[in-house]
This record gives C-alpha cells, structure tokens and sequence, in this order.
C-alpha cells in the first residue's frame, strides 16, 4: 500500500490562517474534486482445467491447465464535491465525510507469466476462455478488497489533509465520527472505472 502525498496550493494556503468567510470555507473544502490518498496493488492468479467441450475419452489423453496472473491498480480517496455535512459554529468546522471511493483501473494480465500446460489430443485455451478467465480474476481483486484495510487509512489521511486545509482558512476541523463498512458495503464503494472485460 502506497500513502499518496498530497500538496495542494490554493488561497486558502495563501491566507495564512486568516479567517474566511463561510461561504468561502464552505467552497474551497468542496472545490477538490476527488482526494486520493492511498494507492494500491493487487495481483491474483487465475487458473483454469478442464475441457472446452471435448469428449471423455479425448479428454483421458492429455492435460488442458492454465495459470494466468491479473493485475490490477487501486486508490481509494474521497469526493469532496459530495461532501454536504459541514457545520460551522464559531472557530469550529463540523465535517461528515462522504463515503469514500475505491477506484479499480489499470487491470492487466501479465502475459509474459501465464503459465500453460496443454498437451495429448486437448485444444488450446481459446481467446474466449482466456478473456472469462481474466474476468474472473478482476472478481477475484474486488473479492479481496474489503480484507486489504484501504478504506480506514484513506480517511485518516484524507482528514489530515481536509483538517490542514481549513485550519489554513482560520478554523479547526472536527471530523465525526466515521462508519464501519461491512463486506457487503464494498459493493456500492468501487467505482471499476474500466467496467468488466
């Protein structure tokens, strides 16, 4: 897991602690359209066996297996143009952060380490199968997302970066407290920018 560092250079830097007015708070917050803080990897390996529609006793003489790795980048951040629960009384900014947003992108398959083992009378694996097979890796990635500890991290660092940001605008931050997302949350939570194979 890489933390992505952010630096962001924007009047409310410029101000220096000088208190803004709430309609100016309220807009620089909400001008970021998405805050990526944490980035990660995520390689699976797929295997397949069996016959693509080959006859018993064709399917006793020889072996039909392949291995193939999947790929894939995944950043988590916050959609801060989402973010509407802010409430302001005095020197204090009261924040909810929004859900945040498990981007999935960049999922390739390795081919330079498939691993293929066809022999005997069996066919080859068939572009069709090799393409349901790195779908299926891609549902393997999204599978192990909820147990990789992305999202709490994210919003760790999203609220130091959010907190630094207001306090540049004259005020102090105060985050509520966050949701526990169950694995059943997820599904809602990725964005798969590239959509299924």
């Amino acid at each position: 897991m890489r933390i992505i560092l952010l630096i962001f250079l924007t009047s409310a830097i410029l101000s220096c602690g000088k208190r803004v007015n709430e309609d100016q708070l309220r807009s620089e917050v909400t001008a970021i359209p998405m805050l990526y803080t944490v980035e990660a990897e995520v390689q699976v390996m797929v295997e397949g066996h069996g016959s693509n529609g080959a006859s018993e006793w064709k399917a006793l003489f020889g072996k039909r297996d392949i291995i193939i790795p999947v790929k894939a980048n995944v950043k988590v951040g916050i959609d801060l143009s989402k973010l509407t629960d802010i409430d302001i009384q005095g020197d204090k900014v009261y924040i909810t952060l929004p859900d945040p947003v498990i981007q999935l992108e960049s999922t390739q398959v390795l081919w330079d380490e498939v691993v293929s083992d066809v022999s005997g009378m069996r066919d080859r694996f068939s572009g069709n199968e090799k393409e349901f097979l790195t779908k299926k890796g891609k549902e393997k990635i999204m599978a192990q997302l909820p147990d990789m500890d992305l999202v709490q991290p994210a919003q760790e660092h999203a609220e130091q970066v959010i907190g630094n940001l207001v306090a540049a605008l004259g005020y102090k931050a105060v985050f509520r407290a966050r949701p526990v997302y169950e694995e059943f949350d997820f599904v809602r939570l990725i964005n798969d920018v590239e959509g299924m194979p």
